[in-house]
């Protein structure tokens, strides 16, 4: 088995233990693997770890193991370039059985991007940056699920990952799709002609498009979304709190330096003298005295 997209490892590590009790053997691929995923294959010696894009290497093989995850760069872009390849190199009844991750919202009509610069510009989806996905906007907001980089718009052509599914299937016959509604879609493609076809369709069909389970997902996603708007609104609180407690904490320091200054002048010398000048050009009524300096501090609590 051959995992697309590996990133830390989490599905890989499941991947073998199944692995070992099965007799399979489990590759994973990464371009730039995180420090968790090389702590696994220094842990799993098993684990083939293969650093490289998965177009640079579906380009430089000529076959492939029985099944193949995919689970990388979510845009129409990689994922049709990466069917093709696999296609090219086993056609027909030969194709592996192909899983895939993010195959409904999200991700299913809207391309995000892991790394923007890697997909030619005129392929590429008018993107935002920092973005918030929610179901029933087809646009952006600042709500939602968080996104680095997301196309703008949802739907269209060239969009999404079974946007590219669906213009893949269209053009090859005897090939089946099933789409189990969870956790943003796990989907499958196998070809009818396979030998174990048949075993694998009576396994699947049970949750292929299953609607209670739609309905489980819809549920989940609206509450997830509606759970990142909340931590937002808390975010933007807290910024808002700890603006405050600067400003709070600038006031008391700058309130401190100006009793520190008062306490000095009530106990300078030469505020004495300058006290008594001032009340006698003023005929007795000083400009400035100790005793206004002991008010100020007394209102204060401080004196």
């Amino acid at each position: 088995m051959l995992e697309i997209g590996a990133f830390e490892g989490d599905l890989t590590a499941d991947l073998l233990d199944w692995a070992q009790g099965s007799g399979a053997t489990v590759a994973g691929m990464d371009p730039l693997p995180p420090d968790r995923l090389r702590e696994l294959a220094a842990a799993r010696p098993e684990l083939e770890l293969i650093e490289a894009t998965s177009h640079d290497y579906l380009a430089s093989i000529d076959a492939l193991p029985d099944a193949v995850v995919i689970d990388g760069d979510h845009n129409y872009f990689t994922l049709s370039r990466e069917l093709e390849l696999i296609a090219a190199i086993a056609p027909g009844s030969s194709m592996p059985l192909l899983l895939f991750h993010d195959v409904m919202w999200p991700h299913a009509r809207r391309d995000t991007y892991y790394a923007p610069e890697r997909i030619p510009e005129e392929h590429r989806q008018p993107i935002g940056n920092n973005v918030g996905l929610a179901p029933g906007n087809s646009g952006v907001s600042e709500m939602g699920l968080p996104f680095i980089w997301a196309a703008l718009e949802e739907g269209g052509a060239g969009n999404g990952t079974m946007t590219a599914i669906e213009d893949f299937m269209a053009e090859r016959d005897g090939l089946r799709l099933a789409v189990v509604p969870a956790f943003f879609g796990f989907g499958l493609i196998w070809h009818e002609g396979a030998h174990w076809a048949g075993a694998l369709a009576e396994w699947i069909d049970p949750f292929d498009r299953n609607p209670v389970m739609e309905r489980l997902e819809a549920n989940r996603v609206e509450h997830l979304v509606a759970g990142q708007g909340r931590a937002r609104e808390l975010i933007s609180l807290k910024e808002k709190y700890d603006e405050l407690y600067r400003e709070l904490d600038a006031l008391k320091r700058r309130n401190e330096r100006q009793e520190a200054l008062l306490r000095k002048l009530e106990e300078s010398g030469a505020f004495g003298i300058a006290e008594r000048i001032s009340s006698l050009r003023q005929r007795g009524k000083p400009t400035f005295s100790r005793e206004e300096v002991r008010e100020v501090l007394a209102e204060d609590g401080r004196a």
